[in-house]
Parts: structure tokens; sequence; C-alpha cells
């Protein structure tokens, strides 16, 4: 018995697919092999559980193969590159090649699922192809076009004569509503993104009808409308038989009596035409459909280049890296024909968050070492910056939070998730940002205290780019840090002292392989020129604008002003929240940072960390009921303000009153107008007299 992919429990989804699915689209001379090549590379960076599975990319005609580079390229990315020589019976018609070769490759022995793309496409999320107990999966095609809304439709006749040729009920033909302007018509599947099962031989079906409604020149545009496609603009013989690829693939499915499940709106949404559309959700975007728009030649604006399409972190810097995709392919140069460059070189500043990494960050800038492009912007915890990548913030937070943690979490990440498929996915992700943020600078630095925690994957990144990693480790006291963190975040000490050991720990480990320099908080401030001058010494550190250049620019990071937590060591070993595993740290980086590393000191630094990760479990408990009870006793603290402010607005209510009576009875018209009153009430107590 076959079993349906949306069976399969979640976990085990990326090893059930692996064998169960094959992507297939095509590739030609020209603009289709960028767009191949580049549809391939999004599948394995973004596909998800999908990101594995075979793909063949089918070159269907002799004189029009892709170049040696473009073939280079798939065979990098793992793809079978499958040359056949395929003679259409429309050969006028791009796509009937699409219809003979998805026919080639289903008779092919391979995996249960078959899934055609077409080239103009692009994975940005993992899809959702499960089909349950149908036999296909497919999006109803964007605009009505060819299709028929039924009697009295100008391509009712059209249908009605394709049906009665291929032996299918007209009547029987599903209704399904159009993607764009929700049309209701008789199915018919936009062939850009088509799941059907292989044992089903819905696409060889397809390639027979296709074929019978050829030979009776069966043609929806008599004329030969003029058509915008991913490869230019067709006109004529070339259109007259537009939409019959897709016309063929649904008889097929109604023919077979194969039931087909609609796709989510979020899988091969047609880009071209996003002004039609209602905004999508970005977050959930899967597949788009981008037909020529990625292209140099392109007309149309691209909505993920000029910022109408806001796509997820990482997703637009991956797609701005690549695009617009050339016309013709670049031949490769061969390695011994390229002089080699100086290999380039990024800073790392592994700092926990408010232990000075913006002031290091300014300097390092100041001294010539490149910044992001995107910064965040300054606020009034840092009025000079604080030189942190905007888009590169985003796509850390996105792999923690992957990983089910934040920025301020204080427990190790799992060693075994970042080396899982999911972390792959972001690893492509943030080397988008990265290359998008500095281009081809000799000499930049990358600060975001977050990576601290995965700072081996940063340089990882780094070193697939042909970048080579140096560190800045600046130890600050961690009281000083928790405090400012609870001026900031709110954060309680005791939970800020642990996100400090975290951060100095996992930094200080991550990065023995890597030339570093260890900074004390207090040394940087008074004596930065020194330690920049041994950086140049220790770790082969050339900074481009000279000291006595920047010293006007550097001094602005450095006042005294922004310095405003201030803690002894006396206070450090007092402290209550400030635990022995703390204590012992700080003072083992302490010793590091004035006399040097040394075996030993790293070996303490093991132990501590040991500890820590072996302590977590009971921490988190401890934590969790801490943070539980604060949060009661700030609820509670905040019932009672309510009260309180309550009970003073009917007070002030109360003597609001009293003083508005008060003045009305020391009136000069209210004694005027006593006798008034006097006379009023007599009245009225004889008239109440019985």
């Amino acid at each position: 018995m076959e079993v349906g992919i949306a069976k399969c429990r979640r976990g085990d989804i990326g090893d059930i697919v692996e064998d169960r699915v094959e992507f297939v689209l095509l590739a030609e001379a020209g603009i289709l092999e960028a767009q191949a090549v580049l549809l391939c590379e999004s599948i394995r960076c973004f596909a998800g559980a999908y990101s594995r599975c075979p793909i063949t990319v089918v070159s269907p005609r002799s004189s029009r193969r892709p170049s040696l580079s473009t073939r280079h390229q798939l065979k990098r990315l793992d793809v079978e590159y499958l040359p056949i020589e395929i003679e259409s019976c429309c050969p006028q018609y791009g796509p009937s090649y699409r219809v003979h070769a998805l026919a080639h490759v289903e008779r092919r022995p391979g995996p249960p699922i078959i899934i055609q793309l077409d080239s103009d496409t692009v994975f940005i999320a993992e899809p959702d192809f499960s089909l349950g107990t149908k036999s296909a999966a497919a999006r109803p095609v964007d605009v009505k076009g060819m299709c028929t809304t039924g009697p009295g439709d100008p391509f009712d006749s059209y249908w009605r004569k394709a049906c009665a040729l291929v032996g299918v009920d007209y009547d029987h033909l599903p209704i399904v509503q159009t993607t764009v302007h929700g049309q209701a018509v008789r199915a018919s599947y936009n062939a850009g993104l088509f799941v059907a099962k292989r044992s089903h031989g819905l696409f060889q079906r397809a390639e027979d009808i296709f074929e019978r409604l050829v030979a009776e020149d069966l043609k929806p545009w008599p004329e030969g409308p003029i058509i915008n496609t991913g490869t230019g603009v067709l006109d004529g013989e070339a259109t007259a038989f537009w939409g019959t690829s897709q016309a063929a693939l649904s008889l097929a499915a109604v023919a077979a009596n194969h039931p087909v499940r609609t796709l989510p709106a979020t899988h091969n949404f047609p880009l071209n035409m996003l002004a039609a559309l209602a905004a999508p959700d970005t977050a959930r975007l899967v597949h788009l459909h981008y037909h020529g728009l990625f292209s140099a030649g392109s007309g149309g604006a691209n909505p993920v280049l000029d910022g109408t399409l806001e796509l997820p972190a990482g997703i637009s810097e991956w797609l701005s890296a690549r695009l617009p995709l050339p016309e013709r392919p670049q031949q490769t140069v061969p390695t011994r024909d390229l002089r080699r460059s100086p290999r380039r070189k990024a800073i790392l500043i592994l700092g926990m968050h408010r232990s000075g990494t913006s002031a290091l960050g300014g300097v390092i800038n100041a001294l010539g070492a490149a910044s992001p492009k995107k910064l965040l912007p300054a606020d009034s915890y840092n009025p000079t910056g604080y030189w942190e990548s905007s888009r590169l913030l985003l796509a850390n937070d996105d792999l923690l939070a992957s990983a089910n943690s934040s920025w301020h979490d204080w427990r190790a990440l799992d060693p075994q998730w970042m080396q899982s498929r999911a972390a792959e996915r972001h690893r492509h992700k943030i080397r988008a940002v990265l290359d998008n943020e500095f281009g081809d600078e000799q000499l930049f630095f990358v600060k975001d205290p977050r990576i601290c925690r995965f700072a081996l994957f940063i340089s990882s990144i780094l070193a697939e780019m042909e970048v080579d990693t140096v560190a800045f480790l600046p130890i600050r006291n961690p009281l000083e840090v928790a405090l400012s963190l609870k001026r900031r975040d709110g954060f309680p000490v005791a939970k800020s002292l642990l996100l400090w050991l975290r951060h100095v720990l996992e930094a200080e480990h991550q990065s023995r392989d890597m030339p570093r320099c260890l900074w004390r908080h207090e040394d940087f401030r008074t004596d930065w020129r020194r330690l920049f001058s041994d950086a140049t010494d220790e770790i082969g550190i050339i900074w481009p604008a000279p000291a006595s250049q920047s010293d006007i620019e550097i001094e602005k990071f450095l006042t005294e002003e922004l310095h405003h937590e201030r803690v002894s060591i006396e206070d450090l070993r007092n402290h209550p929240d400030v635990t022995p595993l703390i204590r012992t740290a700080y003072e083992i980086l302490h010793s590091m940072a004035v006399d040097g590393e040394s075996r030993e000191l790293r070996a303490q630094l093991d132990l501590v960390r040991t500890k820590f990760n072996d302590s977590c479990d009971l921490l988190a408990i401890a934590m969790e009921e801490a943070e539980h009870l604060h949060r009661e006793l700030r609820a509670r603290i905040l019932e009672r303000e309510a009260v309180v402010r309550e009970r003073d607005a009917v007070v002030r209510n109360r003597d609001a009153f009293l003083a508005e009576r008060n003045a009305l009875l020391a009136s000069r018209s209210w004694r005027w107008t006593a006798p008034l009153r006097w006379v009023h009430g007599c009245a009225a107590k004889r008239i109440g007299r019985p």
C-alpha cells in the first residue's frame, strides 16, 4: 500500500521524502539555464525536508545545451543533468518539450513522487507536498486566459471539443478558482508546480492527450496572442497553443479519475501579479513564480529588489546576491589563470551584551575596518550606535528561534542541532546577509553578542567565503553588565549574570583556534592605543587608518558619560546573586586578559563550563520558579497600584465636589438669593399641607 507523505510524523519526514520525491525541470542555453541553477540552489538551501531530494535537470535539445559552466554548477549541487533528444510534436510551442520531458522521466525508475517545476520559480521555505489520498497536487491557473467559465464563454467550445476528443466527460471537470481574480473556471492547473504519483502515469497520459490535441490542430488561440514569458515576449505560432500543456494535465487527471489536491496559496505564488493580489504573509511564502522579473533584461520592476515585497531575513539578501540573472552564462575561468588576491579578514567581536562591544565596534570602524551597510539605529542606550547589522540580527534571531532559544537564553545551544538540516538552512541565509553587508571588503568586523554562542558556526560560514577570522573578546565586570541589562531590559540581576556566564564561556571556548585578543573593559577605555598596537603584532591586523588620524572620532566612543554602571571587585564578591562559579570565571578571564593565556587557565575554564552545563537543568527550574514569583509579585504590585490610583481618583473627585460646594455657598449670588429660597421653601410647605 502506498503511504502519502501527510501520514508521516513531522520528525521523520526528512528521512522519508529523500527517497520518495524527485524534482524535474528543464534547462536550455540562455536565461533558462541561469533560472535552473537558481531554482536548484534554492531547493538545496531552503526546501527543508525536501532539500536533499533528487533533482533532475533535462536538456531536451542538442542544439540548445546548457553551457559547461552551468553543468559544473549543477554537478556541485548534486543535480542529475539529463541530456536527451526530443522530437516535439509541436516544436514552435516551447512548453511542449516539458510535456515530453516529464513523460520521459516518468517512464524511468525513480522515487514514487515527481514534482514538475517551471525553471522560473524559486523556493524560499519548506513546501507542503503531502498528498494523502490524492493522486496529484497543484495550484489553479493564475488568470482565466483560455479557460472556460461555462456556456457562453468564448473558450467553452474549445474545452468541449477537447473533452470529446480524449474521452472525458466535460461535466466531470471540477470547478477551481483562479488565484488572482478568483474566477470560477473548469479545472486547469498551473504547470509551474505540479506534484504527481509516478505509478499513476499522469505525465505520460498528459503527453498522449497533448499529442492528440496537436494532431487535431485544436488551438485555443488561433490568432496567437502576445505572451510575456520567463524567456521573453512571444506571439504568433509560438502562442497559438498557449495553455494546451496545462489543459492536457488537467484532462489527464480527470480521464484517469485522479483527484488533485489544491496546494496552499503560499506555493507557486505569482510574483509578477503581486499588485493584483492581497498583500501576502511573507513569513509563510514558500515558492515564488517570478516569470521574467529576475532577468537582467526584464522590463518589469522586481518587487524583491525594490523592497515592495519584504521577504524574511536572509532570503532577500540571498536573492539580491544572485540577481539579476544573466541572459548568457559566465564562462568558467581556469584557476591557474587567476592571480591569487590576499586573504580577506573578518574581526569577530565576541562580547556579552552591555560589555562595551558597541564602543569597540566604533573604534574598529574608525581605524578603517568596514562596518555593515545596514546598521541598527542609535538610541538612548547606545547614542553612538550599536555597530550591528540589522539584517544579521534578524537572521541570527531566526536561527536561535529555530533552535528553541533566544538572545536572552543562558542555556547552551544543542551542538547536534547546529549540525542539523534546520541549521543548514540558516547557514545559507546568514551567508547571504554577510555577502550583502560586506561585499568584497578586505577587512571588516562582525558584531552581534548573539554570535558568542555560535561563533564556530559563523566562522565556518566566513571560511566558505574565503575569509579568515580573528576575534576580540572584551571582558567586563559581570555585575556591571547585569545592572546595565536591568536598567535597559528590566532583567533580574541573577538572570543577567547567567547570561554573562554563558556568553563569555562560549565565546572563549569557540574562539580558541582563532587569532584573538582578550581585553579588560577598563583597559580598553583607558589605554586603547596600546591594545590596538599590540593587536597588530599578536593577530596580524594592519589598521587602514592610523590611530593618529582617528583620535578625535575614537574619543567620542569612550566618553565617561556613557559608562553608567560602576562596581568594584569587592561589590562583585559580596553581591548575593553572584555565585562562586561566576566569580571564578571572571577571575580566570581577568587573568587571561592581563597576564596572557595558558593551558592551565583554559583547563580551569573548561571545568567551569562543564559545571555550568551540568547544573543548567536545575538552574532552569529555579529560575523559572523565581521568574514566576517575580511576575506574580509584579502583577500584585500593579493591581495594588491600580487600586491606589482608583482611590486617589475618588478622593480627588470628592475634594473637587466639596471645593465647588464651598465656593458656591461663599458666593455673593448665593447670599443674595437666600430670601427667594426662603419664600420657595415656605410655599412648598403650604402646598404640601393636607
